[in-house]
């Protein structure tokens, strides 16, 4: 099967074709390590580290491609939008953090995803939103700025230009989404 998938491959250029050959080649090697994982002595699972979202997107690829009735399948959803604007967006924030956590012990930031449901976003409430948080241990946003930290030009750090808050937030409105924060040190 692999073997037909990669000449396949090498004739079928668009991508429709690649994509599902890829789920092709990617199951035969799966169901390969299955199979000789029955046939060998038991061993260990092979703990690591996985990301979530893209073990979902997996499943979801191969159920949607393996679909024999007319089911609707629902997966993290997909948000409609500039992908390359929506990370600029995100990595602002996160620099930001980063530069908070100058001179905290055991610094950290957490980035954390889900799904809510029944939110308001801008006075108009939606049925589902993708709910992005950024979360860090640092001292928090000090008080004399807080009502200005989205405004250009307001930073707290004596090399910052106060933009990168600014352009995140006007990347999310201009996506229809909203930005908050809450802060407190730690």
């Amino acid at each position: 099967i692999k073997g037909s998938t990669q000449i396949l491959t090498n004739k079928l250029t668009d991508e429709h074709s690649k994509k599902f050959l890829k789920i092709i080649s990617d199951e035969t090697e799966r169901l390969n390590d299955i199979v000789t994982k029955i046939l060998t002595p038991p061993s260990k699972p092979n703990l690591a580290y996985f990301n979530i979202h893209s073990a979902l997107e997996k499943v979801y690829a191969l159920s949607e491609a393996e679909k024999v009735q007319n089911i609707k399948l629902s997966s993290i959803p997909e948000l409609y939008g500039d992908e390359n604007l929506f990370i600029q967006a995100i990595l602002n924030i996160v620099k930001n953090a980063e530069q908070a956590l100058i001179n905290t012990e055991e610094a950290s930031i957490t980035l954390k995803s889900r799904i809510a449901f029944s939110q308001p976003i801008n006075g108009r409430l939606h049925n589902t939103i993708s709910l992005i948080q950024v979360i860090d241990n640092g001292p928090g946003a000090p008080s004399e700025i807080k009502e200005q930290l989205f405004f250009p030009m307001i930073s707290s750090k004596q090399d910052g230009s106060g933009l990168g808050l600014s352009i995140a937030q006007d990347i999310i409105r201009i996506h229809g989404g909203s930005i908050s924060f809450d802060s407190k040190p730690g």
